[in-house]
């Protein structure tokens, strides 16, 4: 009897050293390098003579927001933007965004990609940071584009001097 119970404590002791074993493997490293950082955005020049370079003023009275929201957009030959926004309520001005990055137009759609917001770099993969609008007419002093979205805004600008500046 007392072989059988050495021969039953030996058998348990080694499935515990196993199992001891098991759990003392140690973890595969499963974490890959950390991923590099995303490469800055390159903003794309436009082509020579396009009529959207400039700088552009809208005032529109957004859905859901009681005010008037002015918006600054300035289209810079070399493909980059920078779009600043001032909300009134009333007798009140409040800066709502400062944005910078590169816009682009391809088939009448017209794309603004933020890469800065409020001097801060973004994550350029959120689709926040996108802005797409339909380019319903370009003439000299006036802008005409439309949100791609369903029941999107009509955005009506017109041409400001270079160097022109929203009111603060």
């Amino acid at each position: 009897m007392s072989s059988v119970y050495l021969r039953s404590a030996s058998i348990a002791c080694a499935v515990l050293v196993l199992a001891g074993c098991v759990a003392r493997k140690p973890a595969a490293i499963t974490d890959g390098q950390p991923e590099a950082p995303p490469k800055p955005v390159a903003c794309v020049p436009a082509k020579t003579g396009d009529p959207m370079i400039g700088t552009w003023l809208s005032n529109t009275r957004p859905r859901d927001v009681s005010g008037e929201l002015q918006s600054l957009i300035v289209l810079s030959a070399d493909g980059t933007m920078a779009y600043e926004s001032l909300l009134k309520i009333g007798r009140k001005a409040r800066p709502a965004l400062r944005e910078t990055g590169c816009w682009t137009v391809a088939d009448n759609v017209y794309t603004m990609q933020t890469t800065k917001s409020a001097g801060e770099p973004v994550d350029t993969k959120d689709p926040i940071y996108v802005s797409r609008y339909r380019v319903e007419k370009v003439e000299r002093a006036k802008l005409t584009l439309r949100e791609l979205k369903s029941g999107g805004q009509l955005v009506t600008a017109r041409r400001m001097p270079q160097g022109y500046r929203l009111p603060y």
